[in-house]
């Protein structure tokens, strides 16, 4: 195993030749699995399945009317079992990040839909001298998505009407009680951008990344049932289990690369230092 075959799982899914496009207003918006365009059939007041695409019907002309038709459907397909546990949390769906969005969509149906989703994920750390160590999560036994996995200090999808240092704020506060004066000092620095593909669905993700270092006394304990615990470890440390294991949930994988990028930790001398650095933007 290498850091390399990190980034490999986070660019698995490539091929769409198994999707259709998934088209609202003339503009494709995401791709969806043959699978589940057939379970959109029944549906056909609000979508319109073909052999080419998935489409959202005409009628629907502004974000409330599109994201209102949308909402039933979407429970009854989370009623089928097709969606990993409903959050009712709301995600924008557009063309990216900084354009207008079409509708908004439960986040648990997001992936199925393979529209770009956004999150923000932060590096919690402490300075010992000259040397780094970091703050590692691990995800409850009883999470829906990836149990029991290694993650980072904090993360969470950017919801709807939230800005990201917002969300940094909630997140650090539910997943870490970490004080708002602590988490808002938090330094915005970069994107990670990847198209995974699992369980029949492709993942264009986009993740802000944020560094946050915290006092050497500061113990982070999980408030919302959503982590087991977390560990302080030389930054090493997770360097290596990131290199030699399948421990950190896919993503966290390619938060810490970075971080291990932009720290000097890995260095231009490793070979595989442009190709990660490469694979970190997709």
């Amino acid at each position: 195993m290498s850091l390399l075959d990190r980034i490999k799982v986070c660019n698995n899914g490539m091929d769409v030749a198994a999707y259709a496009p998934f088209i609202v207003e003339g503009q494709r918006l995401g791709w969806v699995h043959s699978d589940f365009a057939s379970a959109l059939k029944p549906f056909e007041d609000v979508f319109l399945e073909s052999d080419n695409a998935v489409t959202l019907r005409d009628g629907f002309n502004d974000y409330r009317s599109r994201s209102d038709a949308v909402l039933p459907v979407l429970r009854s397909l989370d009623a089928d079992g097709w969606f990993s546990g409903w959050r009712d949390e709301a995600y924008p769906v557009g063309t990216g990040f900084y354009d207008e969005a079409f509708l908004e969509m439960e986040r648990t149906a997001v992936p199925r839909f393979g529209v770009p989703a956004f999150g923000v994920h932060v590096n919690g750390f402490v300075r010992d001298g000259d040397d780094l160590l970091m703050w590692i999560a691990r995800r409850a036994d009883d999470k829906p998505t990836y149990p029991g996995m290694l993650d980072n200090m904090v993360a969470g999808g950017q919801p709807v009407g939230l800005g990201l240092l917002e969300n940094v704020i909630k997140e650090a506060a539910e997943e870490a009680a970490v004080p708002a004066e602590i988490a808002g000092k938090a330094i915005p620095v970069g994107a990670i951008s990847y198209q995974h593909e699992e369980d029949n669905c492709l993942k264009p993700d986009t993740m802000f990344v944020f560094d946050m270092e915290l006092p050497k006394d500061f113990v982070p304990t999980n408030t919302d049932g959503e982590l087991s615990g977390f560990k302080l470890l030389p930054v090493r440390e997770v360097m290596a289990i990131t290199a030699d294991s399948a421990e950190f949930k896919f993503n966290c994988a390619a938060v810490n690369i970075d971080f291990f990028i932009r720290h000097g930790i890995l260095t231009p001398e490793d070979p595989d230092y442009i190709t990660l650095q490469r694979g970190l933007h997709q």
